[in-house]
């Protein structure tokens, strides 16, 4: 199903003028009205939110092949919610025409089916986002993070081991956590000498959702799992 939306959706897009963007630059400005939908075509956009002390609070990223802003696509909303940001050294984009977006969604039940499959995708992400916050201390805060990450950003790598594909640093996790971003560091290496995870100056972040879930004892992270997603979205096809 991936392949046949991703060639769809190519060859749609694909008449389409691109922009590049470079790390940090923003795309959308929170409050703006967009003129167009944008459809990345490669690298990662990061959606965030700032606190009324100016603190970054990203709600989500976006990679290759997804849409943004969705709320505005869809006219749900008059304008951007959040800002939208390059997180990657180059981010490629293609700027598509809103209401011609919208109709080729609406027209292939293929693409309509994708999109949907996204945004449950992007929904239980926040739901574990909002999961994390709640608690109160912070190796539990960054720990459902992980989970949460390596759910929603993770790639299998071996038995219950996921990578993430996010480059991430000790500061992204404490905007991600509320935390300071010492505490972020001391915990993040705590927990690799513990073995959940692992990571390195050029190695992304690896988690170990088994020893994860063991540490946490908690039913809620136990039925998550990743390989479950995997089997639903196979019946999908």
């Amino acid at each position: 199903m991936v392949d046949v939306y991703a060639k769809m959706l190519q060859q749609f897009v694909g008449r389409y003028p691109t922009r590049t963007y470079r790390k940090g630059e923003i795309i959308i400005f929170q409050g703006e009205a967009p003129r167009c939908t944008y459809v990345i075509q490669s690298g990662v956009v990061k959606a965030y939110n700032l606190s009324i002390h100016g603190d970054e609070k990203p709600v989500g990223f976006y990679g290759a092949n997804e849409s943004f802003p969705g709320t505005w696509t869809y006219y749900k909303v008059p304008s951007a919610i959040y800002y939208y940001e390059a997180f990657t050294p180059e981010c490629v984009v293609y700027l598509v025409q809103r209401d011609e977006y919208v109709s080729f969604v609406r027209s292939h039940p293929a693409m309509a089916l994708a999109e949907l499959d996204r945004y449950v995708n992007n929904s239980l992400g926040l739901s574990m986002q909002l999961n994390a916050l709640q608690h109160s201390r912070a190796n539990e805060k960054l720990m459902y993070t992980l989970h949460h990450l390596a759910l929603t950003h993770g790639k299998v790598i071996g038995e219950h081991k996921r990578e993430i594909g996010l480059r991430l640093t000790h500061q992204d996790f404490a905007n991600l956590t509320g935390l300071t971003r010492e505490t972020a560091a001391t915990e993040l290496n705590r927990l690799k000498h513990n073995g959940v995870i692992n990571y390195g100056k050029n190695q992304p972040y690896t988690v170990d959702l088994n020893k994860l879930q063991l540490i946490l004892n908690d039913q809620y992270i136990a039925e998550l799992d990743p390989e479950d997603g995997v089997k639903a979205e196979s019946r999908l096809v």
